[in-house]
């Protein structure tokens, strides 16, 4: 019976199955950018969300990839997702530095009927820059907040409109790891978007803090490592990355706002960051946006919320 309805419980939280694009699991455009515009930041940024990943879980989980970057990086424990804190509407802000208010996304599903994400992300703003982007995602439902155009590679689950608890659109960290590591030695692109949807799955269906949540968050970690390992055989030795979280959760569910569902560690590692830094200011989710822009020269909307993360950077002499 318990497991009956953790089913149901986690199946409410997936989205109809549309696909942003007629082959459904993604499109390419261009792979030649322009010259007319040069990011800021000479890294290559890649952004990695562990989806439902509680800093408290993540410290005492078999991590050590991302421990040790957190280590040799700036990071905080105890940054703050936004409300409500769910999976769509969390990372809306991630990408577009808006808070719900201003953004408008209080749903966790994809309505068809509700259109297309009306604000610019990160991702949208380099795209149409001429730089090179990428998204990979373990849940179609995140193909939302790439509309056509908006990225030059996405990748996500095809929907299986056969499956009634909604569980097979989903795609495992290592796989989805394994396609981006590939992706990136191929194209090298400027920004990418690589989700993690296993700790929220196994949060969903056995608890957060449970030992399979825990073995979960351990099943990224060897995805982050997979990655990370994929980027460095690239070639590529100016790189970013910014690891967070969407939200946390406590028993089978999230998306109030108290501390197990607000709190989300946020981790930068690579070029130009201040090694060995605990960040002390306080950092919010839509900071994730601001900061990427910062780096890349990009401006976002005048009322984004997101600050850039200055303190997290080495920037003398620059």
């Amino acid at each position: 019976m318990v497991g009956l309805v953790s089913a149901l419980f986690f199946a409410a939280c997936q989205k109809p199955p549309v696909s942003p694009s007629p082959a459904g699991a993604g499109f390419e455009q261009s792979d030649a950018p322009p010259s007319k515009f040069e990011p800021v930041s000479p890294a290559h940024i890649i952004l990695v969300s562990f989806d439902g990943a509680r800093p408290d879980a993540v410290q005492l989980a078999a991590m050590p990839t991302l421990q040790n970057m957190a280590r040799e990086g700036a990071a905080t424990w105890t940054a703050r997702s936004i409300v409500p804190p769910l999976t769509l509407p969390a990372h809306t802000s991630m990408l577009t530095g808006l808070g719900s208010e201003e953004h408008g996304v209080f749903w966790n599903e994809w309505i068809p009927a509700f259109g297309v994400l009306r604000f610019p992300t990160v991702f949208s703003l380099a795209t149409s820059n001429g730089l090179l982007t990428a998204a990979f995602s373990g849940k179609d439902k995140l193909a939302y907040l790439f509309p056509t155009g908006s990225v030059s590679h996405i990748s996500y689950p095809k929907p299986d409109q056969a499956d009634y608890y909604r569980t097979n659109h989903l795609q495992g960290a290592r796989q989805v790891a394994a396609l981006a590591a590939a992706h990136f030695m191929a194209k090298r692109p400027h920004l990418m978007f690589v989700h993690f949807l296993d700790a929220d799955l196994a949060g969903h269906f056995n608890g957060w803090l449970s030992p399979e949540y825990l073995a979960a968050l351990g099943e990224c970690d060897s995805a982050l490592a997979l990655l990370r390992g994929g980027i460095e055989s690239s070639g590529v030795t100016q790189t970013l990355f910014l690891l967070t979280a969407d939200h946390g959760g406590s028993g089978l569910s999230h998306g109030v706002d108290r501390p197990e569902d607000m709190t989300i560690p946020w981790i930068v590692w690579g070029a130009d960051v201040r090694r060995g830094h605990v960040l002390t200011n306080a950092i919010t989710l839509p900071d994730t946006a601001a900061t990427i822009a910062w780096r890349l020269g990009l401006r976002l909307p005048t009322n984004t919320i997101g600050q850039p993360v200055r303190a997290a950077f080495d920037l003398a002499g620059r």
